[in-house]
């Protein structure tokens, strides 16, 4: 039994009236669920996330690119631009655009073409190459399932360039995709690599026309989501192909090759067309400027067919083959006029988009970084009595001038119960000040406790790892 003492008036039993507390809020919580396809992250988790944020930052900014941001919303008529119509986009306003006309907005559903957008608007005051990268949501209308949200990250890497766009731009952007996956270190990734013109080649010496050739590279783009049969259906169903032709589309799209081989393996498979024989080329070249530890993971795959219609090239998707069923958690590629639309300027370029939050959803789901850490706290400062909070407070300070977080505790109850606190949210350390200014330290994880002379000092430690 419970009992609350109210000043003025008579000692009640409120044991009643905690449970009926407790219904309310039982009541309130079956009404409280995830909205479906839109991920919400612990804090270890959040945390983590951040983690792996810094690890991919930290390689594309060591190849000098530097961070943008687009609004949310786009033109509706941009983001229905380049092959991307059949994308379910969130319309989310009418909003007035000028004195005589109204504008359609819609949320981004990636970051690619408001990224030409950008380039197109702000052309005069960039420098060229431009690189940048970008971390920004993205929003579309798929069916929800794992690692496919409604909103999610995407984490952008993207060379454009005047006129002329080199192939060691391709190879940079692999490279760094590449680098970033090892940085990460706990999922092993591999790389597929195809190129455009090769497919392109291939639909027309079969003598498929443009609208085919489009058909057909959507449908193939699908194979590993509805099979073969699948696709044999659509190529059939949808582009029209003749059933002979559809079997050659399909056995095609089954050849692999690691890159080191590339030209030799398929030299004698591609037709005598010269639209094939430039994308081998390309991708040997590209193959030729990528480093000795990159080549190990990639290997040309002739199913990747990427299905928007602004790549024009090289064409590349991350895979984990420890879960196969997870499919890519990257992709992208080279992109010829993305931009013409905007400015009459040829502007080619190439990039490579990581689906952070999908990345995140298999990391967290499988437990494959456990987060060492539940807050940012590296120092709990106890709190004996509230007579000392000022001088608490002074001691949290001098820790974080030393550069350590550290937060006070915001009550002065029994330390047990501070101490509790601590180990609940994995904070390393409890700081405790006498109330003559003297200063001991606990490590929880040794539960070793020791005086400390000099703050400072004892920070310093923790950074070298002393």
């Amino acid at each position: 039994m419970r009992w609350q003492y109210f000043p003025g008036h008579a000692t009640v039993p409120v044991l009643a009236a905690f449970a009926a507390r407790d219904r309310t809020i039982s009541e309130n919580m079956s009404k409280i669920s995830k909205i479906s396809g839109f991920p919400e992250w612990l804090p270890e988790h959040k945390l983590l996330e951040n983690q792996i944020i810094g690890l991919i930052t930290a390689a594309y900014e060591s190849h000098g690119f530097t961070p943008i941001e687009t609004p949310a919303v786009e033109l509706m008529e941009t983001l229905a631009a380049k092959g991307v119509v059949d994308k379910e986009i969130f319309q989310v306003s009418r909003a007035q655009a000028d004195a005589n006309a109204e504008a359609e907005l819609g949320l981004h559903f990636d970051l690619t073409v408001p990224f030409a957008r950008y380039v197109a608007l702000h052309f005069n005051e960039l420098q060229f190459p431009f690189r940048r990268y970008q971390l920004q949501k993205v929003w579309r209308g798929d069916r929800p399932q794992r690692g496919r949200f409604r909103e999610f990250y995407q984490f952008d890497i993207d060379i454009i360039a005047r006129e002329n766009l080199p192939l060691s731009c391709d190879a940079e952007v692999i490279e760094l995709v590449d680098a970033a996956f090892r940085a990460i270190k706990v999922l092993r990734h591999s790389i597929k690599l195809n190129n455009r013109k090769i497919l392109q080649g291939f639909y027309r010496k079969l003598g498929l026309d443009d609208a085919q050739r489009k058909q057909a590279i959507i449908a193939v783009d699908k194979i590993h989501k509805i099979g073969r049969d699948g696709v044999l259906k659509e190529l059939r169903e949808h582009a029209r192909i003749e059933a002979a032709d559809a079997e050659k589309i399909v056995a095609f799209a089954t050849h692999r090759a690691p890159l080191r081989s590339a030209a030799a393996d398929l030299a004698a498979l591609l037709p005598d067309d010269p639209w094939c024989a430039e994308g081998l080329a390309e991708l040997v070249t590209v193959g030729s400027l990528l480093p000795e530890i990159c080549l190990d993971s990639v290997e040309v795959d002739l199913s990747l067919a990427r299905g928007l219609d602004y790549y024009t090239g090289t064409i590349v998707e991350v895979c984990l083959p420890d879960y196969p069923e997870f499919g890519s958690v990257s992709a992208g590629g080279r992109y010829e006029d993305l931009a013409s639309q905007f400015i009459n300027k040829k502007l080619p370029g190439v990039g490579l988009s990581i689906g952070l939050s999908r990345l995140m959803e298999l990391i967290i789901s499988e437990n494959l970084m456990p987060s060492a850490k539940r807050c940012p706290t590296t120092v709990l400062v106890a709190v004996l009595n509230e007579e000392q909070r000022a001088q608490c407070n002074a001691a949290a300070r001098r820790i974080r001038a030393a550069g350590t977080n550290a937060e006070v505790y915001f009550q002065s109850p029994k330390l047990g119960k501070q101490i509790d606190y601590a180990a609940a949210k994995a904070i390393p350390y409890i700081l405790f000040v006498s109330e003559s200014g003297e200063f001991e330290v606990k490590d929880l994880s040794t539960k070793e406790q020791k005086k400390v002379s000099s703050l400072e000092a004892w920070c310093t430690s923790l950074t070298a790892g002393i």
